[in-house]
């Protein structure tokens, strides 16, 4: 038996009535199909190709990842690893020609005991004989200086019933935050470690990495709360004061930030705003198949 959501990861706060952001609504252009998910966001989109995208593609697909943060690519061939770069740079720096981004993936092995293994230049999210921990709410590479704008993750062989992966909406819980809130994380920046190294109490440091409480998108200026379950404190504050806001803000984004559960299919390949959107994975139960391919994405 597979576990159920969080029962805390649950949507709130519709849409306003853009043309785009009406559930069901289809979009027939330049040979894609993009519906809008009913969901509080995110869209399904079929009829990409893997050729050189045409520039009213990326400007299509382009403005509906700014309106629904997610899409769904469904019907597509799966990409080789030349044929994702190719597509995936017309819209931004890809992460893997960064120096952070190959810094980040050298960090992985074919060690087929982790649940991320790296083979063929390719990272790989693969269940373990013991199953795969949970992971938080996150939002990916935080623990690290340079931030990742587009996420990208394709399922290779999931079963019917594999574990999904949940998303909620950060721009939301920025924008709703009440201001007596609000105001003392103005300008402040929270503190991240890596999840994959020893904490600070076994390997005293002070950061990994540090980004602002309220983190612009670099492309497209929006202010996400960004903050999440590798934010280890806010400088500028003693620990007993960071952990209280940190707990306030955990609370705030559980009540008001919108959420979306994928359910995974075979095939799919999904791609999301990494700056907006945070993401978190249930315990994954032994002998569960489930295999997607992490392409590194696109940096700011």
């Amino acid at each position: 038996m597979r576990p159920s959501p969080s029962p805390t990861a649950r949507g709130s706060c519709e849409p306003t009535s853009h043309p785009l952001r009406s559930k069901g609504v289809t979009e027939q252009l330049v040979g894609l199909s993009i519906t809008a998910l009913d969901a509080p966001f995110g869209a399904e989109v079929r009829g990409v190709r893997w050729d050189e995208p045409s520039p009213e593609v990326v400007a299509t697909l382009t403005r509906w990842l700014r309106s629904k943060l997610l899409l769904v690519l469904r019907g597509q061939p799966s990409p080789t690893r030349d044929q994702l770069d190719g597509f995936f740079a017309n819209f931004g720096r890809l992460m893997s020609q960064t120096y952070d981004g190959a810094f980040h993936y050298g960090t992985f092995n074919d060690d087929t005991k982790e649940f991320v293994q790296r083979r063929d230049n390719t990272n790989y999210v693969t269940n373990v004989d013991g199953g795969a921990i949970e992971l938080p709410w996150h939002n990916d590479q935080s623990h690290r200086p340079q931030l990742k704008v587009l996420s990208v993750l394709e399922a290779l062989d999931v079963e019917a019933d594999a574990t999904p992966t949940q998303f909620r909406d950060m721009y939301v819980a920025s924008e709703t935050l009440p201001l007596e809130l609000r105001a003392p994380l103005t300008h402040k920046q929270g503190v991240f470690f890596n999840p994959r190294q020893p904490p600070p109490s076994e390997q005293p440091r002070l950061a990994d990495a540090m980004h602002p409480v309220f983190t612009p998108h670099p492309h497209s200026g929006r202010t996400a709360l960004y903050v999440n379950g590798y934010t280890q404190r806010i400088v500028g504050f003693d620990l007993d004061e960071s952990d209280r806001l940190l707990a306030r803000l955990a609370e705030h984004a559980e009540i008001d930030a919108p959420t979306y559960t994928h359910v995974w299919r075979n095939g799919d390949l999904v791609m999301w705003d990494n700056v907006g959107l945070q993401h978190r994975r249930p315990h994954v139960v032994p002998d569960e198949r489930r295999t997607l391919r992490q392409y590194e994405g696109v940096a700011e």
